[in-house]
């Protein structure tokens, strides 16, 4: 039994990997239960251009953005793989809420599973001043551990910039397909 108050992390836990990692175990274990979504997004905003503003600089500033927070969703999936704690967590947004708890339930599962983690596809949806929502479909499949159903799932994640970086605030799990 993974040894983990899946409840609590459910709730408090901002981050698709571990979730649908415990949604997965909690499947296997009981077929009936679904994969829940911890944030819903109720806030988002679409840019709209300033009429002085020339389109192309618009166009370059909001591609550059996208190519930086395409980067930390990249350094995050490495830091999976690699199991690396350190790395993980420095693509997260400090100020998160479940950040404490996220650390020590991704220590916990790297000593439990070893996963692969491919992003199959990126979107960026909407970008707003120093918010920015991004689509996500990612393949994770066991390298070795327990029990555990192969996926490929959709996310929404929420990113905030702070210092002039962007990092992983929240996620919500829009789809998932178990792959076995």
């Amino acid at each position: 039994m993974l040894p983990l108050n899946i409840k609590m992390l459910k709730i408090a836990f901002p981050f698709g990997a571990l979730s649908l990692l415990l949604s997965s175990y909690a499947t296997s274990t009981n077929p009936s239960l679904a994969p829940k979504n911890l944030f819903q997004f109720t806030n988002s905003q679409t840019t709209t251009l300033p009429r002085k503003q020339k389109p192309n600089l618009v166009i370059a500033d909001v591609n550059s953005e996208k190519a930086a927070i395409k980067s930390v969703v990249t350094l995050n999936l490495k830091a999976l793989n690699e199991e690396n704690i350190e790395a993980y967590m420095a693509t997260i947004d400090p100020k998160s809420p479940g950040f404490e708890l996220t650390k020590n339930a991704i220590a916990q599962s790297f000593s439990i599973y070893d996963l692969k983690y491919v992003m199959n596809n990126f979107d960026l949806a909407t970008i707003s001043g120093n918010t920015a929502i991004v689509k996500v479909d990612q393949t994770t499949t066991k390298v070795r551990g327990p029990q555990f159903r192969n996926n490929r799932m959709v996310l929404m994640h929420q990113f905030n910039k702070s210092n002039g970086q962007w990092k992983m605030f929240s996620s919500e799990i829009q789809k998932v397909e178990y792959l076995n």
